[in-house]
């Protein structure tokens, strides 16, 4: 019994102490809270009051700068939108970039491309004969250079200095097919050089047949090496200078001619060894020296 007693006396014991406990802590905890609250409260005042003060501070510096400054603040604060824009510009200016350098690439391709042709002409032109190895041969001067007037009033086609006055071509007949022959032949020589070009070339045939004593034209093609095509057709203004040379008996320079050729696609030795004669266009003529 005593000890149940001592129980029951304990457990009252521990029962006042809880109860005393709670009624102590409870007014506490309320107490601490409000302190906190009144802190957070009294915190956030503090910072709504600096919050005030600092923008009070930044609209009177701000009043107080100059217009111009008030503007670049302005600008700065727009820049997040500048930058968020500027996007397609630079893909523009990139684009602008790729365009420029492969432009600048074909300027580079085409410059090569002709420093290679030019090196290719100039070695070309070292592994040919350059033509001023070839000193020109000139008409011998003559004191008292003969009229021109004269000369073409004799039906010639062009006037010299020193014409050979006992010059004189007899009458030669040609047959058809060497007809034919002398038209092509007179066409590949020298087809650019016109009816006086054509009739100096026929002269020069004609001549040469009275130096070999033939009418035979592919006697005079191969035995004085003229080397103008014959497969290239003829022109009328040659047919017209076979006419004027064989069949009127006409002269084209009042000179014998012999040979020709063209000093622009040539060297040639041999011919400005001959008796220089005359030039026309871009042919000269020559005598036998």
């Amino acid at each position: 019994m005593r000890d149940a007693f001592e129980n029951r006396i304990n457990l009252i014991l521990v029962s006042a102490i809880l109860v005393v406990c709670i009624a102590i802590g409870v007014p506490l905890c309320f107490s601490q809270c409000e302190v906190k609250t009144d802190a957070n409260d009294a915190s956030a005042a503090t910072e709504e009051t600096t919050t005030v003060e600092t923008t009070a501070t930044t609209a009177a510096t701000t009043a107080d700068k100059p217009s111009d400054e008030v503007e670049i603040i302005s600008q700065d604060i727009k820049l997040p939108n500048k930058k968020a824009q500027s996007s397609p510009s630079v893909e523009k200016s990139e684009k602008k970039s790729e365009a420029e350098r492969i432009k600048a690439q074909k300027l580079k391709a085409e410059k090569e491309r002709q420093e290679k042709l030019k090196a290719k002409k100039a070695k070309k032109a070292s592994e040919q004969k350059p033509t001023e190895e070839v000193q020109f041969a000139t008409a011998e001067p003559v004191e008292h250079p003969a009229s021109y007037e004269a000369q073409w009033n004799a039906g010639y086609l062009l006037a010299i200095d020193n014409p050979d006055k006992g010059y004189k071509c007899p009458h030669i007949e040609l047959s058809d097919d060497d007809r034919d022959l002398l038209e092509r032949l007179c066409y590949g020589e020298f087809g650019t050089g016109g009816f006086t070009g054509a009739a100096l070339i026929a002269q020069s045939v004609k001549c040469a047949m009275v130096d070999l004593g033939t009418s035979d034209v592919s006697t005079v093609i191969r035995d004085f090496r003229y080397t103008g095509s014959t497969h290239s057709g003829t022109s009328e203004a040659c047919k017209k200078a076979v006419i004027y040379i064989f069949d009127m008996d006409k002269d084209a320079v009042q000179h014998r001619l012999l040979y020709m050729y063209n000093p622009t696609m040539v060297s040639s030795a041999f011919h400005e060894s001959q008796n220089y004669i005359c030039s026309f266009k871009e042919i000269r003529f020559f005598d036998r020296k």
